[in-house]
This record gives structure tokens, sequence and C-alpha cells, in this order.
């Protein structure tokens, strides 16, 4: 990897806590919960500032694809159950240039742990997108899309040449 972003990380998770505890039945059944529209309507408001109302329909539908795979159900369970991950100890391994882009108005994950990612990543710069929930490369697009670029010119290790028409080149 030669270059890192990292988008509403939450390195801080501890894993699944009591869920890893749960009987698998009763993890299947809140497992289906996730798939229904009422919740994902609520934690898409909750995730998005200033989304409308269509918006928020559209976002819902698109965000549920993933549960509709036959094993979307089964690798849920088998994460909650397992325990999850805790990547937080890992934080100073990271060693490259690591770009980190937070929505200022998260409600899901406070952007003061951007703030401390920043702090705990050496080689890291953060910007905050003003006007901006949880998903940043959802509601602004535009905005995360042009931080990524930005990034990508000024720390990529490895200036690609222009193609050529007369020319194939190899990378």
């Amino acid at each position: 990897v030669e270059n890192l972003v990292l988008i509403d990380a939450s390195v801080y998770a501890e894993g699944t806590g009591n869920l890893a505890k749960l009987p698998r039945a009763v993890a299947y059944a809140g497992v289906s919960i996730l798939k229904r529209f009422p919740l994902r309507l609520y934690t898409t408001f909750l995730a998005c500032k200033g989304v409308s109302f269509d918006t928020g329909l559209d976002w819902v539908n698109i965000g549920k694809l993933h549960c509709l795979y036959p094993w979307w159900e089964d690798a849920t369970v088998s994460f909650m159950t397992s325990g999850g991950y805790n990547v937080s100890r890992q934080i100073d391994q990271v060693k490259q240039k690591t770009l980190i882009i937070w929505g200022e108005d998260d409600q899901i994950i406070s952007n003061k742990l951007a703030v401390r990612l920043h702090c705990e990543l050496p080689n890291s710069i953060i910007r905050q997108i003003p006007d901006c929930g949880h998903l940043p490369h959802v509601e602004k697009p535009d905005s995360a899309a042009r931080l990524i670029l930005e990034f990508m010119q000024n720390y990529s290790c490895q200036k690609k040449a222009p193609l050529s028409p007369t020319k194939e080149v190899v990378y």
C-alpha cells in the first residue's frame, strides 16, 4: 500500500462486545432487523445531514442492496459472534501517508475520533467536510473525490507518465 485514505473510519470500535455472546438464533433475528426499511431509513437520516426525503429513500434502497446477497446474513452473524475486529492496537504500524476524511457533522462516529486518529497516525493529514454527516463519499461525493485526487497528486510516490496515443505505457 503506497498511500491510505480513511473515510469516517471506526478504528476505535472494540470488537462486537456482548453481541459475540448471543445465541446464533438471536443473532440471526437481530441481523434480519438490520434489513428492515424503518431502521435503515432512520439510520440514513441519522447518518446524513440535510438529505431530502426522496434522496433518503434512494439511499436506503441502494444501501440495502448488499443485504440481498444470499451469504450476507451468515457473514454478518459470523462477524458478530466472532467478536469482530480490533484495529486500534495496530494504528502505530501504519507508516504510509494517510488522508483522513470525515464529515464535520457526523452523528454516528464523533469527529473527535478523527482528530484522535490524526494525532496517533504520524504521517496523516485530516480533512473535515462541512455540512456533511457520516458518509462524505455519498453526501458530498465531489468534495470527497477532490480531496482524494489532491492527496494522490501531492503524495503519490510514483508519478505516472501521461498516456501517449503512439506509445504503450505499462505500469
